[in-house]
């Protein structure tokens, strides 16, 4: 008699999480809605139907909190009953399991003003070099003056959108004069005095000028294949919406698991959707 209340069902309240993340109805509403449909309470394991709330709203919070703890095990169990009931219907069936995730590569966090710095660090070093080989006079720059405005900005790490938006209009100004010096040395036959590893990063300096000089133009965030690194121009945001990282930075990877085998099914450094790699998976375990 002292026991007290009698724990509820765990098929009872595991359903009702189901039927939860199927609704994205709210803890209240979705005990009403319980409540009103005889279809949920049969999903849920009840064997008659009751116009009465199941249970209070806040028994589902409770329930998450503890199963938390224990959801691996859960999944292992409900793909073990799967499994078992696949191969009693099936004899000698297989169960091919297939998930696409993100490979995260270690990059500096992705800002758009400390991107734009660099690019212009690598500017100035590339117009130097080449105006020292042809021998001309080295153009200004201003890179004393582009370097102070840099360091008062990073000395203050909780910067305001405004300040923000003034210091990545300033690199592009930097960046857009040190471009057109770089193309005036290059018609001049500048290119013979400069590395191929600083060719191909002139190429991404300029993609990134033109990414960066949309988005502050048209005051947006986002644009088609954002380089985020100067190093490695091929990493692209990779959209997961995770709780705890929205957006991973690497490649994206389509996985199959069969027999205990994994194998890489698809690898880009574009995001893509994996559904549609689906068949050609199934053809590949067979």
């Amino acid at each position: 008699k002292s026991a007290g209340r009698a724990a509820k069902p765990f098929r009872e309240l595991y359903g009702a999480e189901l039927i939860k993340q199927r609704t994205h109805l709210s803890d209240a509403k979705l005990v009403e809605a319980i409540r009103d449909t005889p279809a949920f309470q049969y999903f849920m394991g009840r064997t008659r139907y009751e116009a009465k709330i199941p249970f209070n709203a806040s028994t589902l919070t409770y329930f998450r909190r503890r199963a938390s703890k224990i959801s691996d095990l859960i999944r292992n169990i409900i793909t073990d009953e799967v499994r078992e009931k696949l191969e009693a219907i099936v004899p000698g069936a297989h169960v091919l399991i297939t998930d696409a995730t993100a490979v995260p590569i270690k990059i500096q966090f992705p800002q758009d003003a400390s991107l734009l710095n660099k690019a212009r660090l690598n500017l100035e070093e590339m117009v130097l070099k080449m105006a020292q080989g042809l021998q001309v006079a080295i153009p200004r720059t201003y890179k004393r003056l582009a370097k102070a405005t840099w360091t008062e900005y990073s000395r203050h790490p909780g910067r305001q959108a405004k300040a923000r938006r003034k210091q990545i209009k300033a690199q592009l100004q930097y960046i857009r004069r040190d471009l057109r010096y770089v193309d005036e040395l290059l018609s001049q036959g500048g290119e013979a005095h400069l590395t191929e590893w600083q060719i191909n990063r002139l190429a991404v300096v300029r993609k990134v000028y033109e990414q960066q000089r949309y988005m502050y133009d048209n005051k947006t965030h986002s644009v088609p294949d954002r380089i985020v690194s100067l190093s490695q121009p091929y990493i692209h945001p990779i959209v997961r919406g995770k709780a705890k990282a929205r957006v991973e930075f690497g490649a994206k990877i389509d996985c199959s698991i069969l027999d205990g085998v994994i194998d890489v099914e698809r690898f880009d450094f574009e995001s893509f959707n994996e559904s549609t790699d689906l068949a050609a998976t199934l053809d590949h375990c067979w």
